[in-house]
């Protein structure tokens, strides 16, 4: 584990760069957003609605879940999240990437930036894969693009 650097506002990964993965323009054009990298911003936890990033992300219940599944922080859960997302589905204007292992999913939300630059990390979960297929039923969240089958 290695101590979580920063730029500003903005998180950097293990290796210290900004961005944390992206919607490359293959998958854009599929999925009819935008393309741009991944990025994770320190963000505020008041709990109040508009809370986001690695703050948001790190309240004390949601990183013991994350530490129970094995990551030490936000930043090496987004960073796997984000190069290893499965599905993507859409929230309005926001995307959610997902990443299935077993039966649990790690869920990110992301919000485009207005001028197109890159996507901004919103908030991030850990849960039981039925628990998000509920979820995602339940507030008619649509599935906008799945990772192909490997042979």
């Amino acid at each position: 584990m290695s101590d979580v650097k920063y730029d500003g506002e903005y998180v950097l990964t293990a290796d210290g760069s900004k961005d944390f993965g992206e919607i490359s323009s293959e998958i854009a054009e599929v999925i009819k957003r935008q393309s741009g990298k991944i990025r994770l911003r320190i963000g505020v936890q008041n709990n109040n609605i508009g809370d986001y990033g690695e703050k948001h992300i790190e309240r004390p219940e949601r990183l013991n879940q994350l530490k129970m599944s094995g990551f030490d922080n936000a930043r090496d859960f987004i960073s796997y999240t984000c190069k290893n997302f499965d599905e993507i589905y859409s929230s309005g204007k926001r995307l959610m990437l997902t990443k299935t292992d077993g039966g649990y999913t790690c869920v990110i939300e992301l919000k485009p930036l207005d001028d197109g630059e890159f996507y901004d990390v919103i908030t991030g979960l850990i849960s039981r894969r039925k628990s998000i297929e509920n979820k995602l039923a339940k507030e008619k969240i649509r599935l906008l693009w799945q990772k192909p089958k490997q042979p």
